[in-house]
């Protein structure tokens, strides 16, 4: 009788180690994935003497589950950072940049619109199920301000032109 209580007893506690052990086992995490299939750069004069850069087109959804509030927005990696005549600029909302500052640069050089929409630069797709595409489009993510109404800037290379997709979120996680 002795034996066969040990023998239960040492199946028991076997049992519960497999089950601890396969409880422990890593989940493989399932993720979305996005490309960028289409994009498109284009210019845009939104004053006597000032352009912008804007983009649209497309992104898929590679991965294995739907995504949801896909933020997109451009970046041009050759522009500088500093509003000078005559040459690309990005400018962005900052949490540094006060709104006298931003007035101040729409007062400058103007933006054809009477709100500060220019400063968002960016695109929220609401939702990319697996497999599909969504279009995408966002103005003034560059800028340049001529001295003369009669100049048209030439684009930035291509090349230094980019997409980015900044966040999204699993559709499956809340």
């Amino acid at each position: 009788m002795k034996s066969c209580f040990r023998l239960s007893l040492m199946s028991f506690c076997l049992l519960v180690g497999v089950l601890c052990l396969s409880a422990c086992d890593k989940k493989t995490k399932v993720e979305g994935k996005l490309e960028v299939s289409e994009s498109e750069f284009f210019l845009s004069q939104f004053s006597d003497n000032g352009w912008s850069i804007d983009a649209k087109g497309k992104i898929k959804n590679v991965g294995e589950v739907d995504v949801k509030r896909v933020v997109v927005t451009g970046a041009c990696t050759s522009c500088i950072e500093v509003w000078v005549p005559n040459q690309w600029f990005t400018y962005s909302q900052n949490d540094d940049i006060v709104s006298s500052e931003q007035t101040n640069v729409v007062e400058t050089i103007g933006h054809g619109e009477e709100d500060d929409s220019m400063f968002d630069q960016k695109d929220i797709i609401s939702y990319i199920s697996v497999g599909n595409e969504e279009s995408f489009s966002f103005k003034e993510f560059a800028y340049f301000y001529t001295q003369s109404p009669d100049q048209k800037p030439e684009m930035p290379p291509v090349e230094d032109l980019k997409i980015i997709i900044e966040s999204f979120l699993d559709a499956e996680k809340e």
